[in-house]
């Protein structure tokens, strides 16, 4: 056995660990120091990935202008996710507390507070009970799900709250994605790593070691495929890249939620205050799913072909379509977009119990679901049956003003500005159902609310909207929407942007865009794509931005004089070496291939085979430009650079075969156009070819 450790070596131990720790505090605090000196590693305002995790982060603090020390502003740091609200630490005497939390509908997005269903109840409510004073806080944070706005709940409990409205149900998934790896930490762990995340020190290893690159920096993919600066996308989220079909993780967020629901409601009840929970609503009928994916055990041969078929309805008849979908969605009834066409083709015949079941099985089955899903909206009205909590159940009372509007139950654009977030008038709606129930449940006073009232604080909330505001709100929809793919849902919010904004530069660049993007071909269409881009540069010249995406544009109408002239200024205008100044030279390049200017041609294209090398397109092109310069050795030896890494590259294969037959090499061009043959034997330029090849050969 060993010897026991002295006293004396005991206390040495001791001594020896608090003076490391009082030197590596000392290290610290000087770290901290001079890296606020130098204005290094300060605490983001726009990155708070604990938001709602840990108490270290509060929402609302001490408002530093005001003379009343318990005066309370929403902290700085949460201004991009919420409102900025203020109200007293304790509240007044004879006043009503509301608090409204949730996710962006409950900010009010794409504008805010004011035209939110929590702005319309603020003025509201003293219609409909002015016993008392009342006081309405928007605590909504953009893309909280659940356990945020729960912990959000446990925070404002402190505050005298007298209700709580809680609209939440929409972000369980994207949230579930964004912050997985903070779910495998203990409380202790999360809020002793949030308090490391608020110095200096840490935001400086961080950004040391995880740099934040801007959009599009690094090394590109093949010049094909490089996104032109309007398809830029949203940086540090995930996307729907990130999500693929799973069941039992679905699940596992359903039971997430409803764990949560309970959480909510214990908060309330240890704070005296009442709640009350708005069952989410979303739009079917005009938001594609963001995400289909087919079941990975199908193989892969199967998958092409059921991608080959889908891709085929725009060309069909009606009952053509609506036979194919129906065929496709019984093969395969988890692919979303399917159930989505079918939706429509359904509407279109007026099948309308039949559309509604699809565009609800196509939300339900969306691979990036971010609308509540059926599940969740189940799971809220259960556990508010179950506890006899009140409810509104937006989803319900929409579909009945749907009905008694348009004849049918599948919501749709006549209420949402995008996949979930109501127009103006909508929150208005919930804000009025809200205080029926509040009404019928006796949590307030049973004043009935005149017409005559309503029209008065619609006035009024109307005529403090900032049109220029709305119009900035709507353009960044639009951004979203066309950052997801959606062009068909971008192009109207775009125009409504430009309503308020008149020959706004972002806005026309997205609507020229999802013109083109949704043209499918369609000439009038691509015409007036054209059209707006030609708008667009009237109206700001230097607008740097549209130059590419209009002269690609051209490119691809063959308009080669005009594609010169705007890519020409493309090059000239994006910034040196950038990926989108490469991409504008590689479509310049090859527009002075079609107008025949050689030596234009190759230069650029040289250019872009430096900075992308081995690039297969820019290979391709720059072969023909030192072709049309006379240089056959070094255009044949590019092609054969290429079929080293593609030896089965037909088109390569026959092109070096012509460059052969040009350059008085028959026998070698014979060698060519043979192995064409043998991969593809019906190719007829390949018969054709070696047919002359073989008469120089034998005359």
């Amino acid at each position: 056995m060993p010897p026991k450790p002295s006293a004396k070596r005991r206390t040495n131990v001791v001594k020896k660990l608090a003076f490391s720790l009082l030197i590596t505090s000392f290290f610290f605090l000087l770290a901290e120091g001079a890296l606020a000196l130098f204005g290094v590693g300060k605490e983001s305002s726009a990155i708070d990935s604990f938001a709602g995790f840990s108490n270290q982060h509060p929402l609302f603090v001490a408002e530093p202008a005001s003379s009343d020390p318990s005066r309370l502003r929403t902290a700085t740091n949460k201004l991009v996710w919420f409102n900025d609200q203020s109200f007293t630490a304790k509240k007044a005497e004879g006043t009503r507390r509301v608090f409204c939390v949730g996710g962006s509908t409950t900010f009010g997005r794409p504008y805010d507070d004011a035209t939110s269903f929590c702005g319309w109840l603020r003025e509201l409510l003293p219609f409909a009970d002015d016993t008392v004073r009342w006081e309405v806080i928007n605590a909504g944070g953009v893309s909280y799900a659940s356990y945020r706005v729960a912990s959000v709940m446990e925070e404002l409990a402190q505050y005298d709250p007298d209700l709580f409205i809680v609209y939440t149900g929409q972000n369980e998934f994207l949230e579930r994605r964004t912050y997985a790896g903070i779910f495998g930490q203990s409380e202790t762990q999360r809020n002793l790593t949030a308090s490391l995340s608020r110095t200096r020190t840490f935001n400086a290893i961080k950004c040391l070691f995880r740099p934040e690159q801007e959009p599009g920096v690094g090394k590109a993919p093949s010049v094909e495929g490089l996104s032109g600066e309007v398809n830029e996308m949203l940086n540090h989220t995930v996307g729907p890249a990130d999500y693929h079909r799973d069941d039992q993780w679905h699940d596992e967020v359903v039971k997430h939620f409803e764990a949560n629901l309970h959480r909510m409601s214990k908060t309330a009840k240890q704070a005296g205050a009442e709640i009350l929970f708005v069952v989410p609503a979303s739009n079917e009928k005009d938001c594609s799913p963001f995400k289909s994916e087919l079941d990975p055990k199908i193989a892969k041969s199967q998958q092409e072909l059921f991608y080959a078929e889908f891709a085929t309805r725009s060309k069909l008849s009606a009952e053509e379509r609506l036979h194919l979908l129906e065929d496709l969605q019984s093969r395969e009834p988890g692919f979303a977009d399917v159930d989505y066409e079918l939706g429509k083709a359904y509407l279109d015949a007026m099948h309308l119990d039949q559309a509604k079941s699809a565009f609800q099985r196509a939300l339900d089955h969306d691979v990036c679901p971010l609308r509540a899903t059926t599940q969740i909206q189940s799971g809220i009205r259960s556990f508010a049956a179950l506890n006899k909590i009140a409810i509104v159940d937006f989803d319900k009372r929409l579909r009945q003003l749907c009905q008694q509007e348009y004849a049918h139950t599948i919501l749709g654009e006549e209420y949402f500005l995008d996949h979930v977030h109501p127009t103006i008038q909508t929150h208005q709606k919930l804000a009025l159902w809200i205080l029926d129930v509040l009404q019928e449940d006796d949590l307030i006073a049973k004043n009935p609310i005149k017409s005559a009232d309503i029209d008065q604080v619609n006035r009024s909330v109307l005529a403090n909207i900032d049109d220029q505001e709305q119009g900035v709100a709507l353009r960044n929809l639009a951004k979203v929407l066309h950052w997801s793919g959606k062009f068909s849902e971008a192009a109207p919010r775009a125009q409504d942007a430009l309503a308020r904004l008149p020959d706004d530069p972002e806005s026309l660049l997205i609507l020229a865009d999802c013109t083109n993007q949704t043209s499918h071909g369609d000439l009038d269409q691509l015409e007036e794509a054209v059209a707006i881009y030609d708008q667009l540069l009237d109206a700001a010249p230097m607008y740097s931005r549209a130059y590419l995406p209009f002269g690609e544009l051209l490119f691809d109408l063959k308009q080669y004089e005009r594609a010169e002239t705007v890519l020409s200024v493309a090059v000239l205008a994006l910034a040196p070496d950038s990926p989108n100044q490469t991409r504008a030279q590689y479509f310049l390049g090859v527009t002075y291939l079609m107008l025949h200017d050689y030596q234009q041609a190759e230069s650029l294209l040289s250019n872009v085979d430096k900075i992308y090398p081995d690039d297969p397109s820019t290979l391709l092109f720059l072969a023909q430009a030192k072709a049309g310069l006379g240089e056959i050795d070094i255009a044949a030896n590019i092609y054969r650079r290429m079929l080293k890494w593609s030896p089965e590259d037909t088109d390569v294969l026959n092109r070096l075969g012509l460059l052969l037959l040009k350059s008085k090499q028959p026998e070698k061009a014979t060698k060519h156009f043979k192995a064409i043959l043998e991969l593809e034997p019906d190719n007829a330029d390949a018969a054709a070819n070696l047919e002359v090849a073989r008469q120089i050969v034998t005359p």
